[in-house]
């Protein structure tokens, strides 16, 4: 363990600009019984439900007294604005010893306190007291998998993406899977990777906008069909997920590691997802090139709308997106996939002889259509 403290009298007041770490105070009990009976933080954390006051009580005179006291744990108050202006308690960052001048970090925030850079400024400034005061060399982050929220301060913050851990965390007496993330001391409080954000464009017909939740059930019916599953059944991605929901986290990930944009596809005046695009390997040894992916739903097909997605992504991806070239790649018997491609101005520059998986068992010749920007720049040498 670390060295013990007094609490409170030990417990510093760290300030940046208007976020302060404190102790934890008797006045902070109501708003930490509204943090905790939030249904955001149900489901992310492992508060008792329900929590009442009394709950709030122990946490902040036994829990919070208890970590500085033996040296295990050192959690902090957030004081911020609230909306209405005045200063309150926002929620609880902490770092937890695991020895060897390692710790992990956890917090949560007050829901009137979401969306406002709040939870970035309160655990950087828990890191610098940590390496500094602390002397450590590592923090560690997990989360629960699909806890955007809290990897999205972690990424802001630097923290390395180290994978993912099965069934490693435990919550209300089930294991969950988990990111694991890392930061080591020296290191630039800065993302390490860029996190992807798909624009939404439109064509006459069509609207291609960022993947949501309730896309999940059409998005896996359309990966999975007959005709989907004869020429893509066999790669990796689709053998590994067998729901909706993860076919999104995939997405998500994806966008989250700098590697993929991905798009819905639907009508215009009806968010129904109809069709699937993406643009990928962008994290390759050639950053000005990106590779692309598509399906469309059966009940969408022949009516002439892949070409005019891959017409719109197109333009955007060199116009907005600066890429030099895309490629796509599809087999040679595939002519609604070639088809759309020649129409959107792709050409098809080769073909490898039986290099595409079909069926359960045969192959086809690969064929590999291109683009290139007409008007990409090199950028000059930093």
């Amino acid at each position: 363990m670390a060295e013990p403290r007094v609490f409170p009298d030990d417990v510093p007041v760290l300030v940046d600009r208007e976020v302060s770490l404190r102790a934890h105070r008797p006045t902070d009990l109501d708003e930490m019984v509204v943090q905790c009976t939030d249904p955001l933080n149900i489901r992310w954390t492992t508060v008792p439900v329900p929590f009442t006051r009394q709950d709030a009580t122990f946490y902040a005179t036994k829990v919070m007294a208890g970590g500085w006291a033996d040296g295990t744990e050192f959690g902090f108050a957030i004081e911020a604005p609230h909306p209405d202006g005045v200063h309150r308690f926002c929620g609880t960052v902490s770092l937890r010893w695991m020895g060897e001048n390692v710790a992990e970090v956890a917090y949560g925030l007050h829901p009137a306190a979401r969306g406002r850079g709040i939870a970035r400024r309160a655990v950087s400034l828990l890191l610098d007291w940590g390496f500094t005061e602390l002397g450590l060399d590592v923090v560690v982050w997990y989360a629960e998998v699909g806890n955007w929220r809290s990897r999205r301060v972690a990424w802001a913050l630097g923290f390395s993406h180290d994978g993912t851990v099965a069934r490693l965390l435990r919550q209300r007496g089930e294991r969950k899977d988990a990111w694991v993330g890392s930061l080591r001391a020296g290191e630039p409080r800065e993302p390490v990777t860029r996190w992807l954000s798909p624009a939404v464009l439109e064509t006459e017909r069509l609207r291609l906008r960022p993947l949501a939740d309730e896309d999940a059930e059409r998005l896996f019916e359309m990966l999975n069909d007959e005709r989907a599953r004869h020429y893509g059944g066999r790669t990796r991605s689709v053998r590994e997920q067998h729901t909706g929901e993860q076919v999104l986290l995939r997405a998500r990930e994806g966008e989250a590691e700098g590697k993929r944009y991905h798009w819905a596809v639907t009508e215009r005046g009806d968010d129904r997802i109809i069709g699937y695009v993406q643009v990928f390997e962008l994290d390759g040894l050639d950053e000005t090139a990106g590779k692309l992916g598509y399906t469309l739903h059966a009940d969408s097909r022949g009516k002439g709308y892949l070409a005019e997605v891959l017409t719109a992504l197109t333009d955007h991806a060199f116009d907005d997106l600066g890429l030099r070239l895309l490629s796509l790649r599809t087999a040679a018997s595939n002519t609604a996939s070639r088809r759309g491609a020649e129409r959107a101005g792709y050409a098809h520059v080769a073909t490898e002889p039986a290099a595409f998986t079909i069926g359960d068992s045969d192959f086809d010749d690969l064929v590999v259509y291109q683009r290139q920007n007409p008007n990409w720049v090199r950028a000059d040498p930093a």
